[in-house]
């Protein structure tokens, strides 16, 4: 009779918890994929920094990126805000 209660006790606890551990699983599959871009990464910098124009190369590919992200991510605030300018003038009423 205690084992059939202990199982049952272990069956709630169990599904009480679900969401937590199911939420753990994700963040370390998360986790496991950030680490093995990161790793990715590393190994394409080293790849071609094995010679002085493969490392070269890799720098100007990479200042061009960041270039064109600083641009990027102005013109999305940009147009967020016209967007949160436009939806706050719908909103207000109307002083005709």
């Amino acid at each position: 009779m205690i084992q059939i209660a202990g199982g049952i006790i272990l069956a709630v606890f169990f599904l009480a918890l679900l969401p937590a551990i199911l939420q753990g699983a994700l963040w370390l599959a998360a986790v496991g994929l950030v680490l093995v871009l990161v790793i990715g990464a590393v190994g394409l910098l080293l790849a071609g920094a094995q010679s002085t124009e493969g490392l070269a190369v890799e720098l100007i590919v990479a200042g061009v990126f960041l270039v064109w992200l600083h641009y990027e991510i102005k013109a999305r605030r940009e147009i967020a805000a016209e967007q949160a300018a436009r939806t706050a003038q719908q909103l207000s009423p109307a002083d005709d």
